[in-house]
Formats: structure tokens, C-alpha cells, sequence
């Protein structure tokens, strides 16, 4: 899996839900609380779909320990 890079808006990082394939966004998205996507105006735009990259972070780095571990189970 490879790990989105953050947008800066208004000095916060930030990343896109649909960036991701349906199924990283399928399983973020019953990770995370529901207040966490955000809409945020950028250039005059809304963007509907927004994360904020910590919390992003966070859940792909516990997402491929725990694909590790699956992996390695595999064998």
C-alpha cells in the first residue's frame, strides 16, 4: 500500500479521502469516528472529503502492522 502525501490548507495537513482505492477508503472510513471527515474551502472550493494527515498517518501505520502480521501468518 502506498501512503498518500499531505495537502497543506490553511496550515493544516491534510489528505483526501478519495485519493485512496475504494477499499483503503471502505476501511478507514469504519475506522474513524464520524465527526473526523471534514469539508474545507480551498481556492474557493469545497473540498467534502478531507482528513486530517495525523490522523491518516496513524491509521496506515497500524493498517500495515497489522497486514505484516497477517502476511507473515500467511506462510
Amino acid at each position: 500500500m502506498t501512503k498518500l502525501i499531505p495537502i497543506f490548507i490553511n496550515g493544516g495537513k491534510w489528505i483526501q479521502l478519495s485519493q485512496l482505492s475504494k477499499e483503503q477508503s471502505s476501511t478507514l472510513k469504519s475506522w474513524l469516528p464520524v465527526n473526523c471527515v471534514k469539508k474545507i474551502m480551498f481556492q474557493g472550493n469545497e473540498i467534502s472529503d478531507c482528513l486530517e494527515f495525523e490522523t491518516y498517518e496513524y491509521w496506515f501505520r497500524t493498517h500495515q502492522v497489522s497486514m505484516q502480521k497477517q502476511a507473515l501468518l500467511d506462510f
